[in-house]
């Protein structure tokens, strides 16, 4: 493992245009996060537990959605559901939102952002399901005061 010193990590703008940039490299359900091992297994696995653990599932938050390949997966499980996509880039939500509408009929909602900030009071309780991708973090932040956003209550696997 590589580890960077805190000064030389990317910021969230870095990390937010370099998403921007690459749309199409992680718009394939076939090879998911190319740069994961195992990433299909991963998100097939994740699928399969997410439904059999889950009775009924009507409305999911995918954090992190990227081009949207973990709601893709569950909807070959489950569909049709609303779901709310949480991501940092724009062009990557545009090309979740297209993809997922292609075979969804539920409502499907973006919120461009940093989940850190998206997460809040509103959210909470209303989901039957929340699933998420590795999350990259700028450097200086922490990544959710629980004081603030009590995950418990989001309704996740």
């Amino acid at each position: 493992m590589m580890n960077r010193p805190l000064d030389q990590k990317s910021s969230l703008e870095e990390i937010k245009q370099r998403f921007d940039n690459d749309v199409e490299r992680f718009s394939n359900l076939e090879t998911g996060q190319s740069a994961t091992i195992d990433a299909p297994l991963a998100m097939e696995l994740i699928a399969q537990a997410a439904v059999r653990s889950t009775a009924d599932i009507r409305r999911v938050l995918d954090i992190g959605c990227g081009a949207g390949n973990n709601t893709l997966k569950l909807l070959q499980y489950v569909s049709p559901f609303d779901c709310d996509l949480i991501y940092l880039s724009l062009p990557m939500l545009e090309k979740a939102r297209e993809r997922i509408s292609s075979v969804n009929s539920g409502r499907i909602k973006t919120i461009q952002g940093d989940f850190r900030d998206a997460i809040d009071e509103q959210l909470i309780g209303h989901f039957d399901l929340v699933t998420g991708s590795p999350p990259y973090f700028p450097v200086g932040r922490p990544i959710l005061n629980p004081q603030t956003v009590p995950m418990p209550g989001l309704g996740g696997l």
